[in-house]
């Protein structure tokens, strides 16, 4: 769920459904597979898998099938259907389905052979959107959005020619206006409704509220916005899959289904990053922060089991009558994330840790006041928003970065880079948690026994800044012995559309600036052939 205007919290009173329904979540036995046939079940569940999704698994070193993904008895779903009640989310990965019944009905579900245990929820939740000001603009490319990138160093990562390209993102959230500048450009792999049944993450006139996509808008701008002169994102050249999980007008705990059946989602196709600026507070207790109660806990534990980098808001609640933590964000080895403005200092409202079983949050952080973002109902508006909802799609993006630059390691391994390298890495605590984010660092982290990092080879290095560029580029070359070569810019198909004269290089570095305004927008690759080998870096145009 997301912050309303001035980080006000929203308690809704109690819905009374039709026919005095209420909403519970049915857990099953077990998955009824017959004595014998497990590994049966399992190859199944496999072969039900996308292929990019198995990759990933043998990548992060998990089983490729595992208990979670066995599909739920169709006659288990029956026998409850079968009550009377309505079925609406189906959890291979929980063994159980959400219900809408009535107290009758729910008497007979719980006295079913095949169910576990009933959990109920209380109708009530609150919204939670970022506040609004004005900020400071900054110029370049960046715009007003280069203090909130810079202070995690994205600029350098950007100059190395890494953009997230590669890297395969879920964003869950309200909704999102995709016909935005910052936004039209990016590589949208998928889009899924869970509020309404299909494939539109945009306005849905009759059946959304006005407000629906504007939180979701922001936050994407902040992970992959590509507008240059307003906005660059960390990974806006990441491929990303929409899904739209919460509803605004009725804030309800059929969210957290949402969020169950999104997180699947995401996984079927194999994606590698998970952002999501999501809490669940009002209808649990602070004790049950722990790590394994909540739904959506239980959800993104799944997710980093199949090797998912999951990243999510550690809440805006500092100082209210909560004070702590939210859900899924006390999960554990996952990534969530405090805020801090623009100066590092610790915003007013970024929950505080730890977790009720003592252990820290948030883990890191990034920039969540006065965060520059898309307006959402505008093609080309911006404004400045504030929230752990913004320090995280960034936090998000710089971790698509550092999983480009080193394509072998998992996506624990990604995480663990960016906690033993942020701020206070030495001596977390339960307001910073690691403390502040270094993407370059990050992304140049050693593993004791690994191979030197591929992003910077020894001998020779090539950057590119800025990148995305607008007009001129400085090329800025680090060779360790004395060469001459050429700088030649190659389109996608491989067409030579720009070269500098012969150069020489001296031992160090040596920076060249070329123009590229007679460019169109896209992505180019600036390749240097030295007499004593070669290299090559992306190169994006934006106009």
């Amino acid at each position: 769920m997301f912050r309303l205007l001035a980080l006000i919290i929203v308690i809704l009173s109690s819905l009374s459904l039709a026919d005095e329904t209420t909403r519970h979540w049915v857990f099953f036995r077990d998955k009824g597979i017959a004595p014998g046939q497990e590994q049966y079940a399992l190859d199944l569940a496999q072969d039900n898998l996308s292929h990019r999704s198995l990759q990933r698994r043998a990548r992060n070193h998990v089983p490729l099938s595992q208990f979670g993904d066995i599909a739920v008895r169709a006659d288990y779903i029956h026998a409850v259907v079968s009550s009377g009640a309505h079925v609406r989310v189906v959890s291979k990965w929980l063994n159980a389905v959400s219900v809408e019944a009535t107290t009758a009905q729910m008497q007979v579900i719980s006295r079913l052979a095949c169910v576990e245990r009933v959990r109920q929820f209380s109708a009530r939740a609150y919204m939670d959107m970022p506040r609004f000001s004005h900020g400071q603009l900054d110029s370049a490319e960046y715009g007003a959005g280069y203090r909130q990138v810079e202070q995690c160093r994205v600029p350098e990562l950007h100059a190395r020619g890494l953009s997230g390209n590669g890297v395969l993102m879920c964003m869950l959230d309200t909704g999102f206006e995709t016909y935005h500048n910052s936004i039209e450009n990016l590589d949208i792999l998928a889009k899924r409704d869970f509020i309404n049944n299909d494939s539109i993450v945009e306005f849905e006139a009759g059946e959304d509220s006005a407000s629906q996509q504007y939180h979701g808008t922001l936050c994407l701008s902040a992970a992959a916005g590509q507008d240059s002169g307003n906005i660059i994102g960390p990974a806006f050249g990441a491929t990303w899959m929409l899904a739209k999980t919460e509803y605004v007008p009725t804030e309800t705990p059929v969210e957290e289904d949402n969020y169950v059946a999104g997180m699947e989602w995401a996984d079927s196709a194999g994606v590698d990053i998970t952002s999501s600026s999501l809490g669940y507070i009002d209808w649990y207790q602070q004790s049950q922060m722990d790590g394994h109660t909540t739904v959506v806990t239980q959800a993104v534990v799944e997710a980093q089991r199949r090797g998912i980098l999951v990243v999510t808001a550690q809440g805006n609640e500092r100082g209210s009558w909560w004070n702590s933590v939210i859900a899924p964000a006390d999960a554990d080895s996952i990534l969530a994330i405090g805020a801090v403005d623009s100066l590092g200092v610790l915003s007013g409202f970024s929950s505080p840790g730890p977790t009720a079983d003592g252990r820290t949050k948030p883990d890191c952080a990034a920039q969540g006041s006065d965060v520059y973002c898309a307006a959402a109902y505008t093609e080309d508006g911006y404004f400045y928003a504030s929230g752990t909802s913004l320090a995280t799609p960034i936090a998000a993006g710089i971790c698509a970065l550092v999983m480009e630059a080193n394509p072998e390691w998992t996506a624990q391994q990604v995480r663990q880079a960016v906690l033993a390298t942020a701020s206070l890495a030495n001596t977390p605590d339960n307001d910073y948690g690691h403390g502040l984010i270094d993407g370059v660092a990050a992304a140049d982290f050693v593993f004791e026994n690994a191979s030197p990092n591929p992003i910077l080879p020894r001998e020779l290095a090539l950057s590119a800044f800025p990148n995305p560029v607008n007009g001129f580029v400085t090329l800025t070359l680090e060779s360790a012995s004395t060469q001459s070569g050429k700088l030649i810019v190659y389109d996608l198909l491989g067409r030579e559309v720009s070269r500098t004269p012969k150069i020489n290089v001296g031992v160090g570095s040596q920076r060249v600036t070329m123009d590229v305004a007679n460019l169109s927008s896209g992505k180019y690759f600036v390749t240097f052939d030295g007499t004593s080998g070669s290299i090559q870096v992306p190169l994006v145009v934006l106009k």
